[in-house]
């Protein structure tokens, strides 16, 4: 599914780079046409303006033109060809030197160019020819051979070779600059599209490993259930009292499945970011108290020493069900991995702009390798030991989850056999 969706976001991806490289060169190739041409234009148009046409006007006259039609009439910027041409588009004084040949000059008739202002490709060169009609303007009068001719349109040319071969190599550096940028093109959208499928793999892969740890855990109390129920079943006719082992399993794995479908949903809900933390003021100090007074019968059945040393008072801002809920899941871990006779210590501070929470036990503690993992979901260093005393695995998942949307961070230290500690520390205003 993968590579046919790296397929599909490269291509596309490529397809939008190569757009938009190949408007940019011919943008390029045209702005640059555009300038070369326009000035070019503006030269012959000016020449037109200011030259004064040299031709026979009287049979007796002396005719300088009488061999040639095509002469240069001005320098400007650039030389520059004047040609004339009769009503019926003939040239008028043929040309003594072969500039242009007969043949290459009917190229240049005037009723075979479309445009007053065009290029034409003469032999192996270019020119830049604007064409200019009598109209109600008086055109001169040639006489040739003793013929009078009237001059109907009168044409000025200007050699554009060097233009056209810049231009010719400009596009030839443009069209090799967007074969090598359509490879980078194709390159950047593999890029790109590898990029993008990184969260959307992760997530596919989280949400794959969660429904497959959900339901292995959820298969276990369901299992035991299923075996207890089917035992009750086994002796209708045994008493309440007599069957209270099995009665006391059910109610053991349903409370334990209960509390796991509630993690569950929990976590769901802030995957989806459908949960908001409810932030007002609070005393962090009070929350610790009365946290610790709840999970104070659970370390004395255990035989465990639970202390707890806050400061007067820690005033911040945040939802105070769910730092509740932080501290026991803290707490309830601590106990757990503790052994009868340890001691777990719970401290409250503020620090500059910071609440500090410490949780710190003298239980079995985590080995150096596993403490990277221990807010991942399901994870559990013992999970045999974990499940026996009704673990979810989700605890310190949620624990991470409060502590980020608080802004704040959460570390944990630990030495194999000596204890644990965690730290907390959480911003005074949220």
């Amino acid at each position: 599914m993968f590579n046919r969706t790296r397929i599909q976001l490269t291509i596309r991806n490529a397809a939008v780079l190569s757009v938009i490289l190949i408007a940019l060169n011919v943008s390029v190739y045209l702005v640059m046409k555009d300038m070369l041409m326009s000035q070019i234009d503006r030269s012959l148009t000016g020449v037109s303006n200011k030259m004064t046409v040299t031709a026979a006007t009287s049979a007796s006259a002396a005719l300088p033109l009488q061999k040639g039609i095509i002469y240069q009439v001005g320098q400007m910027d650039r030389p520059v060809i004047q040609l004339f041409w009769s009503k019926d588009n003939q040239p008028l004084l043929m040309p003594a030197h072969e500039i242009i040949s007969q043949d290459q000059l009917m190229r240049l008739q005037p009723d075979k160019l479309a445009k007053e202002l065009t290029t034409v490709k003469v032999g192996d060169q270019y020119y830049r020819v604007y064409t200019k009609s009598s109209g109600d303007e008086v055109m001169p009068v040639v006489f040739m051979s003793g013929s009078e001719y009237q001059v109907a349109k009168q044409q000025l040319l200007t050699n554009i070779s060097a233009e056209t071969g810049m231009l010719h190599r400009l596009w030839l550096i443009l069209l090799f600059g967007g074969f090598v940028g359509l490879l980078v093109a194709v390159a950047a959208g593999y890029y790109l599209a590898n990029r993008a499928l990184i969260p959307i793999r992760i997530s596919l892969e989280r949400q794959q490993q969660f429904v497959s740890d959900a339901s292995h855990e959820l298969r276990t109390p369901l299992s035991v259930i299923q075996a207890h129920g089917e035992l009750l079943l086994r002796h209708p006719d045994h008493t309440i009292e007599q069957d209270s082992k099995h009665i006391s399993v059910v109610l053991q794995e349903t409370r334990r499945m209960s509390k796991l479908v509630g993690g569950l949903l929990t976590l769901a809900r802030s995957d989806s970011n459908q949960l908001e933390l409810d932030k007002r003021a609070v005393q962090l100090d009070r929350i610790v108290q009365d946290s610790v007074g709840k999970m104070q019968m659970l370390a004395e059945v255990k035989e465990i020493i639970l202390n707890a040393e806050t400061e007067a008072s820690v005033p911040m801002t945040g939802d105070e069900e769910r730092l509740h809920q932080l501290l026991t899941a803290l707490l309830d871990n601590a106990i757990k991995y503790t052994p009868e006779g340890g001691v777990v210590r719970v401290g409250c501070r503020k620090l500059a702009h910071t609440a500090v929470l410490e949780i710190e036990d003298t239980g079995i503690g985590i080995a150096a390798e596993h403490l990277p993992h221990v807010f991942d979901r399901f994870y559990r260093a013992d999970k045999a030991r974990t499940r026996q005393e009704g673990g979810t695995g989700l605890g310190l998942a949620i624990a991470k989850w409060i502590v980020d949307r608080h802004g704040g961070k959460l570390r944990v230290e630990s030495k194999l056999g000596v204890g644990t500690r965690v730290v907390v520390t959480l911003p005074l205003s949220g």
